[in-house]
């Protein structure tokens, strides 16, 4: 064992060692000022990014908002044992060679009465973003029996004016079918 006195002859050592470490610790005012201006730099680099994602978000929230439009309207229409009726009037059509540009479209599910059945889906909700049609009618109508429609057609869901994302009403299976058209947007490839 240690005696009393040769754990005190190393006090004074212990003590200016324990000084010295103790002022060594923490960061000057350049080192602080030189941190976060590394800190927003990377944010600054990083910001344009963070833009792509959102407009991915959105991308990805119209389509699935539209995909789950078509599935209510089926199942509306079968349980209402009415045909159930969406007005594309405002939606153009589609063409090869050139992607229309519009933000006023709003697609409407009615009965036959004219009550609408689901929530409407516009344009205001979705900037940034365009939709056009292959669907030859302006009205596309589901089948009250079967919640088939009644004519084929595609919605073409785009970005920065071009489309990227084809959405399918088939009528021979009555089934929604989502794909990309160029591989892009984390669906499958069309």
């Amino acid at each position: 064992m240690r005696s009393w006195e040769s754990a005190t002859e190393n006090m004074p050592f212990r003590q200016t060692r324990l000084h010295c470490v103790a002022s060594v610790r923490g960061m000057t005012l350049i080192e602080a000022i030189v941190v976060l201006s590394v800190i927003m730099l990377i944010a600054t680099v990083a910001a344009p990014s963070f833009s792509e994602v959102f407009a991915t978000q959105r991308l990805h929230r119209l389509v699935s908002e539209l995909e789950w439009l078509l599935v209510q309207a089926k199942s509306e229409a079968v349980m209402r044992g009415e045909e159930v009726s969406m007005g594309l009037e405002t939606v153009p059509h589609h063409t090869v060679t050139s992607q229309p540009v519009t933000d006023d479209w709003t697609i409407l599910a009615r009965l036959a009465d004219g009550e609408l059945v689901l929530k409407p889906l516009s344009a205001a909700d979705f900037p940034h973003l365009t939709l056009s049609r292959s669907f030859a009618s302006d009205v596309l109508t589901v089948d009250s029996l079967t919640g088939r429609p009644h004519a084929a057609g595609s919605f073409f869901v785009g970005r920065d004016d071009k489309p990227q994302v084809r959405i399918t009403f088939s009528n021979v299976t009555g089934r929604v079918y989502v794909c990309t058209l160029s591989g892009e947007a984390g669906y499958a490839r069309c």
